[in-house]
């Protein structure tokens, strides 16, 4: 018996399916390369952080869910997006991973700094333009 339950006999896939797997595993190692780096981008943070309470936490500040708006240095173009935990990722509702890469370049900077973000379309360049919500200062 095999590690798959049968006695003997040979897997047999279609050429169609065992392409669309080879496909679906590529993306997955592409995914969890990116991943990787993310991990790491964001154990440098890390470590390189000052840490304090929620309650010192400045108001100008993001934090894992606050709500900010981004620009575009270039285009000008304004984006409201949200830093969430993985689980809670939907772009297109502008909820972004602390993980992605936009993520990792905004978490703990604050209104009005810039951050460079590399994706797979190239550098952005960004401006942390307002901060809409920030849970540490709805505290008080």
């Amino acid at each position: 018996m095999d590690v798959y339950g049968t006695i003997h006999g040979t897997i047999q896939l279609t050429r169609q399916d065992a392409e669309r797997l080879a496909h679906m595993a590529e993306a997955l190692a592409a995914q969890s390369r990116s991943i990787q780096q993310q991990l790491r981008t964001l154990d440098g943070l890390m470590t390189s952080a000052r840490r304090m309470d929620a309650t010192d936490a400045p108001d100008n500040v993001v934090t894992l869910d606050s709500r900010i708006v981004v620009e575009d240095i270039y285009s000008g173009e304004l984006k409201e997006i949200e830093l969430v935990f993985p689980e809670e990722s939907n772009p297109p509702s502008g909820k972004l991973s602390v993980l992605s890469a936009i993520g990792c370049a905004v978490l703990g900077r604050a209104v009005g700094d810039r951050v460079v973000v590399e994706t797979e379309r190239g550098s952005l360049q960004l401006r942390i333009a307002s901060l809409v919500y920030q849970p540490e200062a709805a505290l008080l």
